[in-house]
Protein backbone atom coordinates (compact mmCIF):
# COMPACT_ATOMS: atom_id res chain seq x y z
CA UNK A 1 0.00 0.00 0.00
CA UNK A 2 1.49 3.28 -0.85
CA UNK A 3 1.75 5.98 1.74
CA UNK A 4 0.23 9.49 1.91
CA UNK A 5 3.40 10.77 1.77
CA UNK A 6 4.66 8.84 -1.16
CA UNK A 7 2.09 9.77 -3.21
CA UNK A 8 2.74 13.44 -2.27
CA UNK A 9 6.29 12.81 -3.15
CA UNK A 10 5.54 11.48 -6.45
CA UNK A 11 3.11 14.54 -7.33
CA UNK A 12 6.01 16.43 -6.59
CA UNK A 13 8.24 14.59 -9.15
CA UNK A 14 5.38 15.79 -11.79
CA UNK A 15 6.82 18.00 -14.35
CA UNK A 16 4.60 20.51 -15.64
CA UNK A 17 5.06 22.18 -19.36
CA UNK A 18 2.91 24.98 -20.58
CA UNK A 19 1.86 24.48 -23.93
CA UNK A 20 1.08 27.39 -26.02
CA UNK A 21 0.07 26.39 -29.26
CA UNK A 22 -2.76 26.35 -31.93
CA UNK A 23 -6.37 24.27 -30.91
CA UNK A 24 -7.75 22.81 -33.85
CA UNK A 25 -11.19 21.10 -32.88
CA UNK A 26 -11.09 18.67 -35.85
CA UNK A 27 -7.41 17.78 -36.38
CA UNK A 28 -4.61 16.79 -34.64
CA UNK A 29 -2.31 19.57 -34.54
CA UNK A 30 -0.99 22.05 -31.97
CA UNK A 31 -2.12 21.82 -28.68
CA UNK A 32 -4.18 18.67 -30.08
CA UNK A 33 -0.71 16.78 -30.59
CA UNK A 34 1.29 18.03 -28.22
CA UNK A 35 -0.81 17.75 -24.60
CA UNK A 36 -1.87 14.70 -25.43
CA UNK A 37 1.47 13.12 -26.38
CA UNK A 38 3.49 14.99 -23.33
CA UNK A 39 0.95 13.36 -20.98
CA UNK A 40 1.19 10.08 -21.72
CA UNK A 41 4.66 10.13 -20.82
CA UNK A 42 3.86 11.74 -17.51
CA UNK A 43 4.43 15.14 -17.86
CA UNK A 44 1.60 17.75 -16.68
CA UNK A 45 0.49 19.88 -19.37
CA UNK A 46 -0.90 23.34 -19.09
CA UNK A 47 -2.61 24.19 -22.31
CA UNK A 48 -3.34 27.85 -23.66
CA UNK A 49 -4.20 28.49 -27.13
CA UNK A 50 -3.10 31.20 -30.03
CA UNK A 51 -5.92 30.50 -31.84
CA UNK A 52 -9.24 28.45 -32.14
CA UNK A 53 -9.98 27.28 -35.08
CA UNK A 54 -13.12 24.25 -36.17
CA UNK A 55 -10.62 22.45 -38.92
CA UNK A 56 -6.89 22.96 -40.68
CA UNK A 57 -6.80 26.08 -43.18
CA UNK A 58 -5.80 23.94 -45.73
CA UNK A 59 -9.18 21.90 -45.84
CA UNK A 60 -11.12 25.51 -46.35
CA UNK A 61 -12.45 27.97 -44.17
CA UNK A 62 -11.75 27.54 -40.83
CA UNK A 63 -13.72 29.10 -38.49
CA UNK A 64 -12.31 30.47 -35.42
CA UNK A 65 -9.88 32.68 -35.52
CA UNK A 66 -6.41 34.06 -33.47
CA UNK A 67 -7.06 34.51 -29.49
CA UNK A 68 -7.07 38.41 -28.41
CA UNK A 69 -3.74 39.48 -26.85
CA UNK A 70 -5.67 41.44 -24.55
CA UNK A 71 -7.60 37.54 -23.70
CA UNK A 72 -4.33 35.92 -23.83
CA UNK A 73 -2.57 37.94 -21.51
CA UNK A 74 -5.92 37.25 -18.80
CA UNK A 75 -5.23 33.78 -18.79
CA UNK A 76 -1.69 34.30 -17.73
CA UNK A 77 -2.87 36.17 -14.94
CA UNK A 78 -5.47 34.04 -14.17
CA UNK A 79 -2.61 31.37 -13.68
CA UNK A 80 -0.81 33.50 -11.55
CA UNK A 81 -3.52 33.97 -9.56
CA UNK A 82 -3.61 30.58 -8.92
CA UNK A 83 -0.14 29.95 -8.00
CA UNK A 84 0.83 28.06 -11.15
CA UNK A 85 3.67 29.88 -12.52
CA UNK A 86 5.87 28.37 -9.92
CA UNK A 87 5.28 25.02 -10.81
CA UNK A 88 5.98 25.51 -14.69
CA UNK A 89 9.59 23.48 -15.64
CA UNK A 90 9.10 24.72 -19.15
CA UNK A 91 7.16 26.82 -21.78
CA UNK A 92 6.59 25.21 -25.36
CA UNK A 93 5.60 27.70 -28.04
CA UNK A 94 4.39 26.98 -31.62
CA UNK A 95 2.00 28.17 -34.10
CA UNK A 96 1.70 32.07 -33.35
CA UNK A 97 -1.88 33.19 -34.42
CA UNK A 98 -0.73 37.37 -34.01
CA UNK A 99 1.96 39.23 -33.70
CA UNK A 100 0.52 41.08 -30.76
CA UNK A 101 0.82 37.36 -29.21
CA UNK A 102 4.52 37.51 -29.19
CA UNK A 103 4.96 40.34 -26.25
CA UNK A 104 2.26 38.66 -24.46
CA UNK A 105 4.30 35.39 -24.75
CA UNK A 106 7.65 36.75 -23.24
CA UNK A 107 6.37 38.44 -20.68
CA UNK A 108 4.51 35.40 -19.33
CA UNK A 109 7.70 33.39 -19.52
CA UNK A 110 9.33 36.28 -17.90
CA UNK A 111 7.07 35.88 -15.14
CA UNK A 112 7.81 32.33 -15.30
CA UNK A 113 11.78 32.29 -14.92
CA UNK A 114 10.94 35.16 -12.47
CA UNK A 115 8.96 32.36 -10.06
CA UNK A 116 10.91 29.70 -10.92
CA UNK A 117 14.67 30.31 -12.21
CA UNK A 118 15.30 26.21 -13.51
CA UNK A 119 12.35 26.82 -15.92
CA UNK A 120 12.75 26.80 -19.50
CA UNK A 121 11.56 28.18 -22.90
CA UNK A 122 11.41 26.12 -25.66
CA UNK A 123 10.37 27.97 -28.95
CA UNK A 124 9.23 25.80 -31.93
CA UNK A 125 9.20 28.52 -35.02
CA UNK A 126 6.28 26.86 -36.76
CA UNK A 127 6.44 29.39 -39.55
CA UNK A 128 6.29 26.52 -42.60
CA UNK A 129 7.92 23.69 -44.70
CA UNK A 130 8.63 22.05 -48.24
CA UNK A 131 9.72 25.39 -48.90
CA UNK A 132 7.05 27.88 -48.45
CA UNK A 133 5.63 29.88 -45.37
CA UNK A 134 2.06 29.57 -43.93
CA UNK A 135 2.01 32.40 -41.77
CA UNK A 136 2.23 35.96 -42.36
CA UNK A 137 5.25 38.15 -42.91
CA UNK A 138 4.62 39.74 -39.59
CA UNK A 139 4.43 36.89 -37.51
CA UNK A 140 7.30 35.39 -38.76
CA UNK A 141 9.03 39.06 -38.39
CA UNK A 142 8.28 38.97 -34.42
CA UNK A 143 8.90 34.77 -34.33
CA UNK A 144 12.55 35.43 -36.03
CA UNK A 145 13.04 38.54 -33.95
CA UNK A 146 11.69 37.98 -30.87
CA UNK A 147 10.52 34.60 -29.60
CA UNK A 148 13.76 32.66 -31.04
CA UNK A 149 16.23 35.20 -30.11
CA UNK A 150 15.47 34.58 -26.06
CA UNK A 151 14.18 30.57 -26.38
CA UNK A 152 16.73 28.96 -24.27
CA UNK A 153 16.04 25.76 -26.95
CA UNK A 154 14.88 25.43 -30.66
CA UNK A 155 12.56 22.89 -32.45
CA UNK A 156 12.65 24.61 -35.84
CA UNK A 157 12.50 22.23 -39.21
CA UNK A 158 14.99 22.29 -41.95
CA UNK A 159 13.18 25.18 -43.27
CA UNK A 160 12.71 26.65 -40.55
CA UNK A 161 16.26 26.69 -39.54
CA UNK A 162 16.65 28.51 -43.13
CA UNK A 163 14.78 31.36 -42.11
CA UNK A 164 16.04 31.66 -38.87
CA UNK A 165 19.66 31.81 -40.77
CA UNK A 166 18.79 33.54 -43.78
CA UNK A 167 20.01 30.85 -46.02
CA UNK A 168 18.26 28.14 -47.60
CA UNK A 169 19.33 25.01 -46.40
CA UNK A 170 20.08 21.28 -47.80
CA UNK A 171 21.53 18.31 -45.77
CA UNK A 172 23.22 17.44 -42.81
CA UNK A 173 26.57 19.95 -42.88
CA UNK A 174 24.57 22.55 -43.73
CA UNK A 175 21.75 22.18 -41.07
CA UNK A 176 24.46 21.55 -38.54
CA UNK A 177 26.29 24.52 -39.32
CA UNK A 178 23.55 26.98 -39.23
CA UNK A 179 22.18 25.29 -36.06
CA UNK A 180 25.73 25.32 -34.02
CA UNK A 181 25.68 29.45 -34.97
CA UNK A 182 22.80 30.20 -32.55
CA UNK A 183 24.85 28.82 -29.20
CA UNK A 184 22.52 27.22 -27.52
CA UNK A 185 20.76 23.29 -27.96
CA UNK A 186 19.09 23.63 -31.32
CA UNK A 187 16.57 20.25 -32.59
CA UNK A 188 16.27 20.10 -36.50
CA UNK A 189 13.94 18.06 -37.72
CA UNK A 190 13.03 16.91 -41.85
CA UNK A 191 16.91 16.55 -42.49
CA UNK A 192 16.54 14.15 -45.89
CA UNK A 193 19.22 11.44 -45.99
CA UNK A 194 20.02 8.91 -48.67
CA UNK A 195 17.93 6.74 -45.47
CA UNK A 196 15.24 8.33 -45.10
CA UNK A 197 14.73 11.77 -43.11
CA UNK A 198 16.83 12.32 -39.84
CA UNK A 199 16.89 14.76 -36.57
CA UNK A 200 19.85 16.47 -35.64
CA UNK A 201 20.45 17.81 -31.85
CA UNK A 202 22.86 20.06 -31.97
CA UNK A 203 23.59 21.37 -27.93
CA UNK A 204 26.74 22.57 -26.36
CA UNK A 205 27.67 19.37 -25.01
CA UNK A 206 27.89 17.20 -28.77
CA UNK A 207 25.74 16.67 -31.50
CA UNK A 208 23.85 13.65 -32.85
CA UNK A 209 21.88 12.78 -35.64
CA UNK A 210 18.61 10.28 -35.83
CA UNK A 211 17.28 9.12 -38.90
CA UNK A 212 14.73 6.43 -39.88
CA UNK A 213 13.35 5.55 -42.79
CA UNK A 214 11.46 7.55 -45.57
CA UNK A 215 7.59 6.94 -45.90
CA UNK A 216 5.26 8.09 -48.35
CA UNK A 217 4.05 10.97 -46.70
CA UNK A 218 3.14 12.40 -42.95
CA UNK A 219 0.26 13.09 -41.49
CA UNK A 220 -0.07 17.20 -40.38
CA UNK A 221 1.11 17.27 -36.40
CA UNK A 222 4.13 15.42 -37.39
CA UNK A 223 6.64 18.31 -36.12
CA UNK A 224 4.46 19.43 -33.28
CA UNK A 225 4.34 15.58 -32.64
CA UNK A 226 8.25 15.41 -32.24
CA UNK A 227 9.15 18.62 -30.25
CA UNK A 228 6.37 17.79 -27.46
CA UNK A 229 7.77 14.31 -27.19
CA UNK A 230 11.48 15.48 -27.24
CA UNK A 231 10.64 18.25 -24.76
CA UNK A 232 8.80 15.86 -22.45
CA UNK A 233 11.19 13.47 -22.17
CA UNK A 234 13.68 16.10 -21.57
CA UNK A 235 11.78 17.81 -18.76
CA UNK A 236 11.32 14.45 -17.19
CA UNK A 237 15.22 13.89 -17.02
CA UNK A 238 16.19 11.21 -20.44
CA UNK A 239 19.55 12.40 -21.41
CA UNK A 240 19.94 14.15 -24.39
CA UNK A 241 20.84 11.14 -27.04
CA UNK A 242 17.74 8.96 -25.16
CA UNK A 243 15.00 11.80 -25.73
CA UNK A 244 16.01 12.22 -29.71
CA UNK A 245 15.73 8.68 -30.33
CA UNK A 246 12.44 8.22 -28.25
CA UNK A 247 10.70 10.78 -29.80
CA UNK A 248 12.33 10.21 -33.84
CA UNK A 249 11.11 6.78 -32.97
CA UNK A 250 7.59 7.33 -31.26
CA UNK A 251 7.01 9.81 -34.50
CA UNK A 252 8.03 7.28 -36.74
CA UNK A 253 5.59 4.58 -35.33
CA UNK A 254 2.59 7.05 -34.83
CA UNK A 255 2.95 7.96 -38.72
CA UNK A 256 2.95 4.33 -39.77
CA UNK A 257 0.35 3.63 -37.77
CA UNK A 258 -1.88 6.55 -38.96
CA UNK A 259 -0.96 5.60 -42.68
CA UNK A 260 -1.84 1.54 -42.16
CA UNK A 261 -5.37 3.44 -41.17
CA UNK A 262 -5.53 5.73 -44.21
CA UNK A 263 -6.08 8.33 -41.53
CA UNK A 264 -5.36 11.85 -42.74
CA UNK A 265 -4.28 12.77 -38.81
CA UNK A 266 -2.32 11.62 -36.63
CA UNK A 267 -3.93 8.68 -34.74
CA UNK A 268 -2.58 9.22 -31.07
CA UNK A 269 -5.14 7.40 -29.39
CA UNK A 270 -4.96 4.53 -31.47
CA UNK A 271 -1.29 4.30 -30.74
CA UNK A 272 -1.02 5.72 -27.06
CA UNK A 273 1.47 3.09 -26.32
CA UNK A 274 4.36 3.70 -28.37
CA UNK A 275 4.62 7.51 -26.89
CA UNK A 276 6.53 6.46 -24.40
CA UNK A 277 7.44 2.97 -25.83
CA UNK A 278 8.23 3.15 -29.68
CA UNK A 279 8.55 -0.24 -31.29
CA UNK A 280 10.96 1.56 -33.80
CA UNK A 281 14.33 2.84 -31.38
CA UNK A 282 16.59 4.35 -33.71
CA UNK A 283 20.08 5.10 -32.42
CA UNK A 284 21.54 8.75 -32.30
CA UNK A 285 25.18 8.96 -32.80
CA UNK A 286 27.43 11.80 -32.63
CA UNK A 287 27.63 13.75 -36.23
CA UNK A 288 31.13 13.50 -36.70
CA UNK A 289 30.45 9.48 -37.21
CA UNK A 290 27.42 10.17 -39.94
Amino acid sequence: MVSGAAIAYMIDEVKTILSIQSQVAGARVGNSVAAFAMERLGVRVIQLPTVLLGRRPDHGAPGGGPIASEMLASMVDALAADALLGEIDAVLTGYVGAAEQVAVILDAVARIKAANPKALFVCDPVLGDEGRTYVSEAITDVVLGRLCTQADWLTPNLFELGLMAGRPLEGLAQARDAAKSFGKPVLVSSIRTALGLGNLLAAPTGDWFCETARLPRAPKGAGDLLSALYVARRVRGDALAIALEGATGAVFDVIVRSMAADSEDLLLPAAQEVLNDPVTWPRARYTELV
